[in-house]
């Protein structure tokens, strides 16, 4: 139950990708833990971003013509949901399943992606003089960017770059007089140009539309300038090279606030991010001392910290958790994905609460 961190050995970040720069932009050192542990999450993701990667996949499969009919597509839907949760199973995270039940928008997500279908006339076209290109491989002359793309239109001069996601595309803005507008996220933005500029350094040619797709089927253009693609494309690389050489100079950075700790995977690992939660309670984790644990009567077990001059209340463990939990008294721990209750400082265990030394 209790998990250890052994020493971080960071590696130089071979190549960025069009996903991954916006997120490196606001966190460079983000990157460099993920990269140190291989990519391999130290936490568990949100049952949503697992069901994420399902949704994706049937959207490839569907782009590329696999999967053609309704048949097709319930057939194939079962064995990648089917193959999702004994993935789950075997990683230890169980309690996600079956996604049909523990996630609330399992059917709607399922019929938004059947409107993805390609109708007859849309099969029709496809045979004529357009030619659609999935998830197809672009990276720069000098490798050091590339990533792929998910659906490329081609139709004489007219090229369309698609990218699909299965999230929110847009979120509300404020303008200068104080109205809220809505407009498409700028990772999605700036992923869209970084991929437009690569397809222009491996075809010679800019697109002529980027267009974000989501599960509904609903378009939303970007708009861009040759120019914006080449300065991100110039940002991207110069970005790569002063992480990696934070490497050689051990100058590690990091930003920790919500936006870009939150949903980050690798923050028991960050120092950073520790030191923020000595004097920020505003987060969905904890940090302090073992200084008691109580069995109730109903087998709930609770765990009380000390971080500093502050006394830290975690409810809602299981009754297997107690023993260990004990002979642990006196040490400090640090609690990742914890409730907030009502009452200040006091927190409730959840089932992807996971505990480091």
């Amino acid at each position: 139950m209790m998990n250890k961190i052994g020493e971080t050995n960071f590696k130089e970040i071979k190549r960025i990708s069009p996903s991954q720069f916006y997120s490196m932009k606001n966190c460079a050192y983000k990157s460099l833990l993920a990269e140190a542990f291989k990519k391999k999450p130290l936490l568990p993701l949100s049952p949503n971003a697992y069901f994420g990667t399902v949704l994706h996949k049937m959207l490839e499969l569907i782009a590329k013509g696999i999967v053609k009919s309704e048949d097709d597509f319930n057939a194939e839907f079962d064995k990648q949901v089917k193959a999702l949760e004994e993935d789950l199973k075997q990683k230890g995270f169980g309690f996600f399943v079956p996604l049909k039940v523990k996630l609330r928008n399992f059917g709607l997500k399922k019929i938004q992606l059947k409107k993805h279908l390609r109708s007859e006339s849309e099969k029709i076209t496809s045979l004529g003089n357009i030619k659609f290109v999935s998830e197809k491989w672009f990276e720069s002359n000098d490798k050091l960017i590339g990533g792929k793309v998910d659906l490329v239109i081609e139709n004489g001069n007219e090229i369309e770059i698609i990218d699909f996601k299965t999230g929110a595309i847009t979120q509300d803005c404020l303008d200068d007089e104080g109205e809220i507008y809505s407009d498409v996220k700028n990772e999605y933005k700036e992923q869209l140009k970084l991929y437009a500029y690569l397809y222009f350094q491996n075809t010679n040619k800019f697109p002529t539309d980027l267009s974000l797709v989501d599960l509904a089927k609903q378009k939303f253009p970007v708009e861009f300038s040759q120019q914006e693609c080449k300065s991100l494309f110039d940002e991207a690389k110069s970005l790569l090279k002063s992480t990696n050489d934070s490497i050689k100079t051990k100058s590690f950075s990091a930003n920790p606030k919500q936006e870009n700790c939150k949903y980050c995977l690798y923050r028991p690992a960050c120092s950073f991010f520790h030191k923020k939660l000595e004097t920020d309670f505003s987060f969905n984790d904890v940090l302090g001392e073992i200084k008691d644990v109580k069995k109730f009567q109903n087998g709930n077990v609770s765990l009380f910290l000390q971080n500093g001059n502050m006394n830290l209340t975690i409810k809602n463990f299981s009754e297997e958790e107690f023993d260990e939990l004990n002979r642990n008294k006196n040490k400090q721990i640090r609690i990742y994905n914890v409730r907030n209750e009502a009452k200040e400082f006091v927190y409730s265990a959840t089932d992807t609460t996971i505990i480091y030394e």
